[in-house]
């Protein structure tokens, strides 16, 4: 009976049953899932091919910086150029002071040049004006202005040093025969009126006292502006920032309107106090120029205390006969006999 029911236990068929099937929120779930997370693995490694690339590049750019050098400009003095090829920051007012006085020379020539363009257009517009109301007109004729300008003034040249016979031949360039112009004076008259004109004594006495009084006008104006020079050279002489020319050059620039229109209050009783009350205005408005103000007046402090440092290592060695000791050193066998001697005061 066993033996039967293990046969049937051995040959009894069970169904293999297929696992069961995923809803369609479910594989969509699974997919969209599936392909966030190979998205984001195919972003980071984008993400770190651009980081490397751009380490590269980076990296290749430092690198031609590193690479390059310098040779210091050729209007250097020689502790300019050791400056300039090991700067540090003892010597960084060395090129500091190089860089301001380049800036003022290209300044000052810029200033000079367009002065001299400026001169060059006043000169020149006068004569341009007077002739470019004929230049189409001799252009018709195939006439250059320049031609009849110099031709114009070889005539007046030549009728100042042979006025007969210059006359003669410029007519004659003109086809006028002088005898026909004889003829058709005499034909017309010589009367000529007389322009001669004498002024009376009470007009030459008027001439004279106006003279006199815009000579002396002249001559106190110009003495005015020289006590006003005086006076400015030696108010700058006295202000440490007029040292350096490009500083004092922007520092003039920005105190002249200030000066103007403190001038024209008529509240200041000096060109001293002018100048004094326009500083102040313009150096504490402005904090580069206080900041320079500043640092000058701290120096000073800072110089005074190394100097005090200084006297007191020089006094502590002198005493002890070592820099930097305070007492002369006593030795010691161990340290119950050193904390002996402090107690007793040795």
């Amino acid at each position: 009976m066993e033996d039967n029911v293990q046969d049937v236990e051995s040959t009894e068929v069970v169904a293999d049953r297929e696992p069961a099937e995923l809803s369609i929120r479910e594989t969509l779930s699974k997919q969209f899932n599936g392909d966030v997370e190979e998205n984001r693995s195919q972003a980071s490694a984008d993400k770190t091919e651009e980081k490397h690339e751009t380490s590269q590049v980076v990296s290749n750019e430092v690198s031609n910086q590193e690479r390059m050098v310098f040779a210091p400009p050729a209007d250097m003095n020689k502790i300019e150029k050791e400056a300039f090829l090991n700067p540090t920051a003892e010597n960084a007012h060395i090129l500091q002071s190089y860089l301001n006085r380049r800036a003022y020379e290209t300044r000052n020539q810029y200033d000079r040049k367009a002065q001299e363009l400026n001169t060059l257009i006043e000169r020149n517009s006068s004569v341009y004006n007077t002739i470019k109301d004929y230049e189409q007109e001799y252009a018709k004729e195939g006439i250059a202005i320049t031609d009849v300008a110099r031709r114009s003034i070889a005539w007046d040249r030549a009728m100042k040093q042979a006025p007969y016979e210059t006359a003669m031949e410029w007519l004659e360039a003109y086809g006028i025969s002088p005898q026909e112009l004889i003829e058709r004076q005499q034909m017309t008259g010589n009367d000529q009126p007389d322009y001669s004109q004498y002024m009376t004594r009470d007009e030459a006495e008027k001439f004279a006292t106006e003279r006199w009084t815009t000579l002396q006008q002249e001559q106190e104006k110009k003495a005015v502006e020289y006590m006003n020079q005086m006076v400015v050279e030696s108010f700058m002489n006295r202000k440490p920032l007029f040292r350096d020319p490009e500083t004092a050059s922007q520092l003039e620039s920005e105190m002249a309107p200030v000066v103007q229109a403190l001038t024209q209050t008529g509240r200041y009783s000096s060109a001293e106090e002018v100048l004094e009350t326009a500083y102040n205005y313009v150096v504490n408005g402005n904090p580069v120029f206080s900041g320079l103000v500043q640092k000058l007046n701290t120096a000073p402090v800072i110089q005074q205390q190394k100097q005090v440092v200084q006297r007191a290592k020089q006094a502590a060695k002198s005493i002890s006969g070592s820099a930097g000791s305070g007492t002369p050193r006593v030795q010691t066998k161990d340290i119950r006999d050193n904390l002996r001697r402090r107690l007793g005061g040795d």
